[in-house]
């Protein structure tokens, strides 16, 4: 018994260690095939937020730099325009009045500006009264600007002309012209020219400039500084998911990923331990379920081993059986064995239910029979009753068994049998070529103790075959749901009756087996054929 239990311990050892083997093979098959990480999350999140930060920024010095301009522009157009309004409005009482010291005071006062390149006051003949070099006095200004400003006469707002700087490269020259009116007679005296540089514009948008750039690389590296602490920060617990999912990978079941936040980085952690748990339970059950499939398969080898695999055939007399259970172990069982040299008893036997429960209570009626069946004065009803009193007093389950149990004796031909719920006697008799059935009631073993079974005779002649089986041959069901029936096993043993019994035994199971097609047997099953050849 010691020896057995350590061969099961053993085996139950050699299940697990093939499990974890398993387990290590897949685990490195992962681990080769894991992709490295070449760019980590840290990396591509800092940089995220740094492009992100440099593209407003970038959009913000864009933006404050053209608003700036334009306001440049619109505070030096208003600049100049006063300038030139205030010139105009001199010259028209300098030239009026033919006094030209109010407009060289005013020349003079402009000429401290640095950013107004020219002034140029003009007669109807674009001749030269006044500008910053006397010497050009009294010259003659014949170019297109000159031109466009003697045919302007809006007194209300400066004509504007833009044209290049040729002693800046770069730069430009914002030219005002306005028309110079009698103060009396409001006819055209003259005209006033003032060119002003856009150095100045240039210059301040120079200092905006470097000013919100040097502001941009300061947030720009506070940026950096808070993008790559932000992103450690976030990427931490993304790390130890990742790790904790690395090291459960390796096998480890136990490891719990440790993250208390109560965001979705939290609730994921919380989901992948309760999976860890899960898969443990799930890793244990199919332990446990490998192991007992090879506690089934053993059972089954055990159970087929104590049905007679062998062909009877003495004396005229031909024996066979099979068996197979719907669920690994059943509870079928048939047996046959001489019980001196003229006489043979065959047993067959269906426990209700199937599985382990029902293998036991099979093993139970086997024990009572062989222990029985060694008797000299052995009947067929006292061996049933025998089966029936030690399932009913020994066993508290609730399991019963129909049975049927018989006597052959081969120097009167006679066939003794005694029935226990099983059906009724199915014979092949030659001399009419038909089956016939003969009845005897009686109440399967194991529901109620000291009942009396009946037995009773038949004479069987040459070629006579008796037919025993469990319900699972003549209530196989095909895919279409159909039962494979009593009439059609009927037909197949008088088509087949010259057959030995082996050979009618394997011509019944084949038959069976192509009926049911692919469904799945619900029942386990069974059949003994005895023969009397002569």
């Amino acid at each position: 018994m010691n020896g057995k239990g350590d061969n099961t311990h053993d085996k139950n050892k050699t299940s697990e260690n093939d499990i974890n083997k398993e387990e290590k093979d897949v685990n490195k098959s992962i681990e080769d095939h894991t992709p490295k990480v070449k760019i980590g999350l840290r990396i591509k999140f800092s940089l995220a937020i740094i492009i992100l930060v440099s593209v407003i920024i970038t959009i913000m010095i864009l933006y404050f730099i053209r608003e700036e301009s334009a306001l440049l522009k619109r505070n030096i157009i208003r600049f100049a325009e006063r300038e030139i309004e205030h010139l105009t409005n001199t010259a028209v009482e300098s030239i009026s009045q033919k006094d030209e010291l109010p407009l060289i005071a005013a020349v003079r006062n402009i000429q401290k500006i640095s950013s107004i390149k020219y002034v140029y006051i003009l007669d109807t003949d674009n001749r030269i009264l006044q500008n910053f070099n006397p010497e050009k006095n009294g010259v003659v200004l014949d170019d297109e600007i000159t031109k466009s400003a003697n045919k302007y006469k809006n007194t209300d707002k400066p004509l504007i002309t833009i044209f290049p700087d040729t002693e800046d490269i770069g730069g430009k020259i914002y030219d005002f012209s306005m028309p110079v009116l009698h103060a009396l007679f409001k006819s055209r005296i003259g005209t006033v020219r003032l060119g002003f540089s856009d150095r100045l514009i240039r210059d301040e948008i120079s200092k905006i400039t470097r000013t919100i750039i040097m502001i941009a690389v300061v947030f720009l590296g506070i940026s950096i500084f808070g993008s790559i602490v932000l992103a450690s920060i976030t990427i931490r617990p993304i790390k130890k998911l990742s790790d904790g999912a690395s090291v459960i990978g390796t096998g480890d079941l136990d490891y719990k990923i440790d993250i208390n936040t109560s965001d979705e980085l939290g609730k994921l952690a919380y989901e992948f331990n309760i999976m860890t748990d899960k898969l443990k339970q799930a890793k244990e059950m199919e332990i446990e379920s490998r192991i007992m499939e090879e506690q089934l398969e053993l059972a089954k080898e055990i159970q087929e081993g104590l049905n007679p695999s062998n062909y009877y055939n003495k004396d005229g007399i031909q024996i066979k059986g099979y068996t197979r259970a719907a669920k690994g172990v059943g509870g079928d069982y048939f047996d046959y064995i001489d019980i001196d040299d003229n006489r043979v008893s065959a047993l067959i036997s269906d426990v209700s239910g199937k599985g382990i429960p029902a293998s036991l209570v099979m093993v139970m009626i086997r024990t009572v029979f062989v222990s029985y069946i060694s008797k000299k004065d052995v009947e067929c009803a006292s061996v049933v009753s025998a089966i029936n009193d030690s399932l009913s007093a020994e066993f508290a389950i609730d399991k019963f068994a129909t049975l049927f149990f018989m006597i052959y004796d081969k120097s009167s031909g006679e066939l003794a049998f005694s029935n226990a719920g099983h059906g009724p006697l199915f014979c092949y008799r030659s001399s009419i070529d038909a089956c016939t059935t003969t009845k005897l009631e009686g109440v399967p073993i194991g529901i109620m103790e000291d009942v009396e079974y009946q037995q009773t005779k038949v004479r069987l002649m040459p070629g006579d075959i008796i037919v025993l089986y469990t319900d699972g041959i003549t209530e196989m069901r095909n895919e279409a749901g159909d039962e494979y029936g009593r009439l059609r096993l009927q037909k197949l043993v008088v088509n087949h009756h010259d057959l030995d019994a082996k050979d009618l035994v394997d011509k019944i199971v084949s038959d069976v087996e192509e009926f049911k097609g692919s469904a799945n047997p619900h029942d386990d099953m069974t059949i003994l054929v005895l023969k009397r050849e002569v």
